[in-house]
Order: C-alpha cells, then sequence, then structure tokens
C-alpha cells in the first residue's frame, strides 16, 4: 500500500467515526429531552385533564428559526410521547402527562 491509499482509509475512517459519534450524541440528546419533558409535565402538575394546560403554558413554542448552538429535541419528544398517548390532549387542546400509560413502558421505570 502506498501512502495515498493509506491517506484515503484513514480519511474513510475517520469519517465513519464522525457519523457514528452524531448518531449517539442525538440518541443521548433526544433520550434527555424526553426526560426534561416529562419533568416539564410534573413541575407543572399537568398530570390530569382537569389540570392540564396549554403547550404554550408549559414552554413549547413553535418557531421557525432558532439561534441556539444546539438544536432543541424537546418538541420532537413531546410529539413522540403524544404519538405514544404518553401525553394526552383535552378536547380543547391542552395538555397532560398521563403517569398510568408512562408506567406501563420502559420511560416509567426509569425516574
Amino acid at each position: 500500500m502506498d501512502d495515498s491509499t493509506r491517506a484515503i482509509i484513514l480519511l474513510i475512517l475517520i469519517v465513519l467515526l464522525l457519523i457514528m459519534l452524531a448518531f449517539i450524541g442525538a440518541n443521548l440528546m433526544y433520550r434527555r429531552a424526553i426526560k426534561a419533558v416529562i419533568r416539564i409535565f410534573r413541575e407543572n402538575h399537568a398530570l390530569t385533564a382537569g389540570t392540564a394546560k396549554f403547550a404554550i403554558e408549559l414552554g413549547f413554542k413553535r418557531t421557525l428559526f432558532q439561534f441556539k448552538g444546539l438544536r432543541d429535541y424537546k418538541p420532537a419528544a413531546l410529539q413522540l410521547l403524544m404519538r405514544n398517548n404518553i401525553i394526552q390532549s383535552t378536547d380543547d387542546g391542552r395538555l397532560f402527562l398521563s403517569e398510568e400509560t408512562l408506567a406501563q413502558t420502559n420511560l416509567g421505570q426509569q425516574r
């Protein structure tokens, strides 16, 4: 093998390592965001249909542009929790955390 072939192989390995690290980092941030969303609902006592709150009251806003350095994974985590019926919605659009549904998932085992 000549030097140029070694350099190309090394470059490919570095790129693959960086891609793998990006996926692992995104997964960790996503898990952190799920825990943060659950904590937000608990701190705001939005745990039943009677104590449900609007998303804006809980601090979830839809913005077209975010000027933060890191991506905010909480909106995606909120959508995932809603799809799995852990976060439920009232008829008027308020949201609440279903502790019963959460307890049935592996997320409920982690506190």
